[in-house]
């Protein structure tokens, strides 16, 4: 049975000659980990349709150990947000915190609105990222059932995972080089 919905590419990682690991945050079933084969390829028909931050509808079909990515088709592909490397460094780190805090399939129907739209505001020019990041990080630990407002949501989360994010790091230095 063939599955539909709409996703945004979250993380990926390569899987054999050509092969790719897509961790994928979905409308419909939450967070999923897909392979796309054979998407290295230079003639794939799917390469450009699945990079990290584009908003696609997606065909899946099951498969024996994972799931395989079969169509995709991009509805919002965040031009801005892939070149503004302050947008590009808060995309990174809201998926970090997408794959690091949600289990895989756990559907949430405020989580995929909230990522969405976090994305879509960073792809607007001069918009505020230290706002939008504030606001995701607390409303991501309210519907997760963390509280609605910690005083330092990073610090909350780090504690909770037992381990730093990757992408803090690379957060803090872009947006300490572009301001």
């Amino acid at each position: 049975m063939l599955l539909k919905t709409q996703g945004i590419i979250i993380k990926k990682a390569n899987l054999g000659e050509a092969d790719r690991l897509l961790t994928i945050y979905t409308e419909d079933f939450g967070k999923i980990l897909v392979k796309a084969k054979s998407v290295r390829k230079n003639q794939a028909k799917l390469k450009g349709h699945l990079e990290l931050f584009l908003h696609n509808h997606l065909m899946i079909a099951p498969g024996r150990g994972l799931d395989i990515i079969t169509g995709a088709e991009t509805i919002e592909g965040f031009s801005y947000l892939h070149q503004d490397l302050s947008s590009l460094a808060a995309s990174y780190y809201l998926s970090e915190l997408i794959d690091k805090l949600i289990s895989d399939s756990e559907k949430d129907i405020n989580i995929w609105p909230l990522l969405l739209n976090s994305l879509q505001e960073f792809n607007r020019p001069n918009q505020p990222i230290k706002t939008i990041i504030n606001n995701f990080e607390n409303r991501l630990l309210e519907f997760l059932g963390y509280g609605c407002e910690q005083k330092d949501p990073v610090c909350f989360i780090e504690s909770f995972l037992k381990e730093e994010l990757n992408s803090k790091y690379f957060l803090q230095r872009v947006n300490h080089l572009v301001k």
